[in-house]
């Protein structure tokens, strides 16, 4: 049986913040933490910090690029900007929200199976609610 479900927050981190917190995250966690975080009235010192710290996705080329990988795919669907993929037999779920500045997935499996064909972007992962985190690309997807 699968693991229980986990919400994911996953930012495209800007190429220079990467390279300097590739081999320890720790930090990186912590201020998209304090963004996730904040409440409204550091919303603008939040959006400054998320700024400096991660690049906006492109919609269509994240759709583009998980719906043409998967588009023959049984166990895959898309709508607006939301993929869902569900394979009962290997009790894997897992559900995708593409926005502009982050993506959310819902997935009882750590490997992520819809994100497999997103390479080239700077992936990293929060599990706010169980303080887990990594990077994309370190999974052994």
């Amino acid at each position: 049986m699968g693991e229980e479900m986990r919400t994911y927050y996953i930012f495209n981190v800007n190429r220079e913040m990467s390279i300097l917190t590739k081999d320890s995250p720790y930090m990186l966690f912590k201020s998209f933490e304090s963004i996730y975080t904040a409440d409204k009235s550091d919303l603008f010192m939040a959006s400054n910090l998320y700024e400096q710290l991660a690049s906006r996705f492109n919609k269509n080329i994240i759709n583009d690029k998980i719906s043409k990988a998967y588009k023959d795919n049984q166990h895959y669907m898309y709508t607006k900007d939301h993929h869902s993929y569900y394979n009962r037999y290997k009790d894997e779920t897992c559900n995708i929200t593409v926005k502009n500045s982050y993506m959310v997935c819902t997935c009882n499996n750590s490997k992520i199976e819809l994100l497999k064909k997103l390479s080239g972007f700077n992936l990293f992962a929060c599990d706010f609610e169980n303080k887990d985190y990594f990077w994309l690309e370190r999974l052994s997807i």
